[in-house]
């Protein structure tokens, strides 16, 4: 073999090695990238129609009826579709990215032993899984979880424990009421109180608001108008109320070919009640 041809083979197997080392590697890459993430469950969010939510011993139930999404335990209420939302979402999209730890002993410190939360979903009427929440990891976006029959603790992503964390009344409907404030054409205020509350306000052709002869700041009407539009509660108290004290304060609104709504606020329970 003379020179020339053996300086060839040379570059020949050089060249072999950079395209088996860059190219093959770059190829094993790509497709170590493109395998899907594990996921404990393929959850569809439209189809979603139960979940079961357990924290601190407390248990929550959200049930999706004839389309609309409920409370269903400890209480028979409408739920806050605000709330249910980013649940769906997360239920949908989270997967997980790798196994924190698999030693029981170091687990408290991903779990909170008292508070953390149980997560039971059902898809069209059948259970797609169950999952121990625990803390928040890298971000809000990241939490740990563990599955209840596997010893071993996951990394996920896209899933926020705050969403699943909830109070009871968090998760209620809160709008009491809801008024077209368009169409109000006359609102009437009266209290039984120290200030003797009596007076009418009556909105005229142009959109005006006047108290008699005097006319309202536009401010101070959006103002109320925008209460109006979604009145909501804070909080709810269950126990049935089985007798109702005089109003303290009498409110009541008529609207273009309307009936008269008036609502009602008693002082003594800071209770409020309406009827058409």
């Amino acid at each position: 073999m003379n020179k020339q041809t053996r300086n060839l083979l040379i570059i020949f197997i050089i060249l072999a090695a950079i395209v088996y080392f860059f190219f093959t590697k770059k190829d094993t890459i790509k497709s170590d990238k493109d395998t899907p993430a594990e996921k404990l469950f393929n959850a569809d969010s439209g189809k979603i129609d139960k979940i079961e939510i357990i924290k601190a011993g407390q248990p929550i139930t959200l049930e999706k009826i004839n389309g609309q999404w409920n409370i269903t335990k400890p209480v028979n209420y409408p739920a806050d579709t605000n709330a249910i939302g980013p649940i769906l979402h997360d239920l949908s999209k989270f997967k997980i990215e790798s196994v924190a730890s698999t030693n029981p002993q170091n687990f408290n410190t991903f779990l909170d032993s008292a508070n953390h939360t149980m997560i039971t979903v059902y898809q069209e009427g059948k259970q797609l899984g169950t999952f121990e929440l625990g803390k928040y990891a890298v971000s809000y976006q990241n939490a740990y979880l563990k599955k209840p029959d596997e010893n071993r603790i996951l990394l996920a992503a896209n899933i926020n424990t705050t969403d699943f964390s909830k109070t009871l009344k968090d998760f209620r409907y809160k709008v009491i009421f809801s008024l077209n404030t368009e169409a109000i054409t006359k609102m009437e205020f009266k209290s039984i109180d120290s200030n003797k509350v009596d007076f009418t306000c009556v909105k005229d052709t142009s959109g005006r608001w006047f108290i008699g002869t005097d006319s309202i700041p536009h401010n101070n009407m959006d103002g109320f108008m925008n209460l109006l539009k979604a009145f909501t509660t804070d909080d709810f108290k269950d126990t049935t109320i089985t007798t109702f004290p005089a109003p303290t304060y009498t409110c009541k609104y008529t609207a273009a070919r309307k009936q008269p709504l008036t609502y009602t606020k008693r002082m003594v329970s800071t209770s409020c009640r309406y009827q058409i």
